[in-house]
């Protein structure tokens, strides 16, 4: 009798005995994590098996068996549940695709005009890599130990990828790569922006860049004090509404020559910074608060949210951005208003149809300490999930013009394009299991 275990620790084991001239007999012996190679391309699964098998006696012969076995089980397997460890092999994954547009562990993203998730148009960009390793770490100590060591080596390959979008000369970091020249992804007319089609380095990617590579508290000090000089310091502003003009708020933007814009998600990216470094707060940091508090009071957040907060431009979104600052630690002015944030977001939560923002509003309220019913997510919701149409981030161009042109142009939804991301839509989905898991024991 000839016997031949397979041993894939990662995924499940497979053994055999077979008896000369007779049939072959299997044991599988399952564990709770979905290798999903179905969906993978034939050489991400090579890797993985390249990477996980450990063969302790194995006849060749049976190589191909094997595979067929990977591949039919786990298209039945992946197709009846989502759990956490499907979703970290789906995002990394992703990280591991290679062709020749995309930066070795760069996610791939994709930019469509109209909002509608499509593939057409690639682009390379570190954000979404931030915004993953963000989650990851935030969520670390929920994960057991294999899956710490893939959350490990997707946040190794995204600080890796990082070294392409830092500015050479400070450290910041730019949504488009630095190491060549890179212009503007979407228009043809933008030069008439000062003459100049680069894109100045930005406040989201630098705070969250920061995170992603464990700056030292020296390294956060220092951005802190620059930061400090790309305010809004000369009043009026004209790209805001009037009862915003006078804040002395951050703008998104680094550059010297390009438009002060205010966004209320970014300013709650600079102030995660801020609570996260324990730094200490500014007059820039406490304006931007002060900002913040008011587009709630006044309702601009549900309102108009692509005016408030141009990049994301969607009320749910800037939520998520809210719970994340305020999980941090408590800052008393929000904690003041989380009633009313509560109550916007279980609004959306009742109106909307979409079950990608079903999930941001249902982590929301769980970080609000809230007990919103439990989402149940099947396979067939998974890739309404994961390609969904809804744009996490949007490149408006409308936001650096004036207040008048500017809502114009947002009402015809003019030069505003959608960004998606597929792995980062399972990232949020990740978090959401995460969060519902540690609620329920509670």
């Amino acid at each position: 009798m000839a016997s031949s275990v397979v041993s894939l620790p990662c995924t499940f084991n497979i053994s055999w005995r077979q008896k000369l001239g007779a049939s072959t007999s299997l044991r599988l012996e399952i564990s709770d994590r979905h290798f999903n190679a179905s969906r993978n391309p034939i050489n991400i699964m090579l890797f993985k098996l390249k990477r996980c098998l450990t063969i302790v006696r194995h006849d060749a012969s049976k190589f191909p068996l094997l595979i067929l076995i990977i591949f039919t089980f786990n298209k039945s397997n992946a197709q009846d549940s989502i759990t956490v460890n499907y979703l970290l092999d789906k995002i990394e994954t992703q990280q591991l695709k290679h062709n020749d547009y995309f930066i070795e562990g760069v996610f791939p993203s994709y930019i469509n005009a109209s909002r509608k998730f499509k593939t057409k148009k690639k682009d390379n960009t570190i954000f979404y890599n931030t915004l993953i390793a963000y989650v990851l770490k935030d969520n670390y100590d929920n994960f057991n130990h294999d899956e710490k060591i893939i959350v490990d080596s997707i946040i190794i390959r995204s600080q890796r990828a990082s070294r392409y979008f830092k500015n050479k000369t400070r450290n910041t970091y730019n949504f488009w790569r630095t190491d060549t020249a890179t212009r503007f992804h979407y228009s043809w007319w933008l030069p008439i922006l000062n003459g100049n089609s680069a894109l100045p380095d930005d406040m989201d990617d630098t705070v969250l860049g920061l995170l992603m590579n464990d700056e030292n508290k020296d390294s956060a000090e220092a951005l802190h004090q620059l930061m400090q000089a790309y305010t809004n310091k000369n009043p009026p502003l004209k790209t805001t509404y009037k009862v915003y003009k006078n804040d002395n708020a951050y703008s998104t933007w680094f550059g010297k020559k390009f438009p002060v814009v205010f966004d209320v998600s970014v300013m709650c990216n600079v102030l995660s910074f801020v609570q996260q470094n324990n730094l200490q707060w500014t007059k820039a940091d406490t304006a931007s608060l002060l900002h913040i508090i008011k587009t709630i009071q006044r309702n601009d957040i549900a309102k108009h949210p692509a005016f408030v907060s141009p990049y994301y431009a969607n009320t749910s979104i800037i939520l998520y951005h809210l719970a994340r600052l305020m999980n941090i630690k408590p800052i008393n002015e929000l904690e003041n208003i989380k009633p009313q944030l509560i109550q916007i977001a279980n609004d959306r939560l009742q109106s909307t149809n979409n079950i990608f923002e079903k999930v941001m509003l249902s982590s929301v309220l769980i970080k609000w300490n809230q007990s919103p019913a439990q989402l149940t997510i099947t396979a067939n919701d998974f890739k309404a999930i994961e390609q969904n149409d809804l744009p996490f981030f949007i490149g408006n161009i409308p936001s650096y013009f004036n207040r008048s042109l500017k809502g114009k142009f947002i009402d015809l939804r003019l030069l505003m394009y959608n960004h998606y991301c597929p792995a980062w839509n399972d990232c949020l989905l990740l978090e959401y299991l995460l969060l519902n898991k540690q609620k329920s024991k509670t």
